[in-house]
């Protein structure tokens, strides 16, 4: 059972254009960062950047070339072919998807959902009340499926939603799919008022201040971020007020 990370990734977000492409940290941008930071935990893994056929993508593609990881261009709205189509043209039967807009994922954790024993279909980590992070303005997880569930997701629904969001239908339908979901970190249990994901200029500018501070100030620790974030009231506040923008 061959495993890989996919790396979904365009240019063309509605709400902050080329947001993975802007100067994040000493002149990297947050798509170096995702692919570095993945390469350095995983050097034998096969690593894709799935990106749209769309000619504005292929900045994209130059990047993943320069870092010397696999790419694949597929459908702009249907992510979920994209994703099938993608581990069918490298033969990966368990993959971690990765979102390219989350400049604080803890990649550490991908070791933890690749060794979790069992059949399961998907497996991603949840809060106490069963909703999974990535629903959620949360930012810092991944989450792990299979080639073979995506090709049955595909089979069962025509649905826009599930199409544009991969694994949705898989935790949703519990009855159909094998879910686990793991428990977040203590010190994140009930953090509804977190935020570390990126849509906008105001979650863009935050979270390159905070990012900054915990690379140079903190021992990079995800408890250190938190600590970072609780110990000045603004954070939390711009975070709270970042999280209502979004939701409207």
């Amino acid at each position: 059972m061959k495993e890989g990370i996919i790396i979904q990734a365009r240019t063309g977000s509605t709400r902050l254009h080329n947001k993975i492409l802007l100067p994040f940290y000493r002149g990297k941008r947050i798509i170096d960062i995702l692919i570095e930071n993945i390469q350095t935990a995983f050097p034998d893994t096969t690593i894709v950047l799935a990106t749209t056929t769309r000619e504005q993508d292929e900045v994209l593609v130059n990047i993943a070339k320069e870092a010397g990881i696999n790419y694949f261009r597929g459908s702009e709205d249907n992510v979920l072919a994209r994703f099938i189509d993608a581990t069918e043209a490298f033969g990966i039967d368990r993959l971690i998807r990765v979102c390219s807009d989350n400049p604080f994922l803890q990649v550490s954790s991908f070791a933890e959902l690749f060794a979790m024993q069992g059949n399961y279909d998907y497996i991603g980590f949840g809060f106490a009340d069963g909703c999974p992070s990535i629903k959620t303005h949360l930012g810092l997880y991944s989450e792990f499926t299979t080639a073979d569930a995506l090709r049955r997701a595909a089979a069962l629904t025509q649905e826009k939603l599930y199409q544009e969001h991969v694994t949705n239908y898989l935790y949703t339908h519990p009855e159909t799919f094998a879910i686990r979901l793991l428990p977040l970190p203590e010190i994140l249990e009930g953090r509804r008022d977190l935020r570390f994901t990126l849509d906008t200029m105001e979650d863009f500018s935050l979270l390159q201040e905070l990012y900054t501070l915990h690379k140079e100030t903190t021992d990079g620790t995800l408890t250190s971020l938190l600590q970072l974030v609780e110990a000045t009231p603004q954070y939390s506040q711009r975070m709270v007020q970042n999280i209502i923008a979004n939701e409207k």
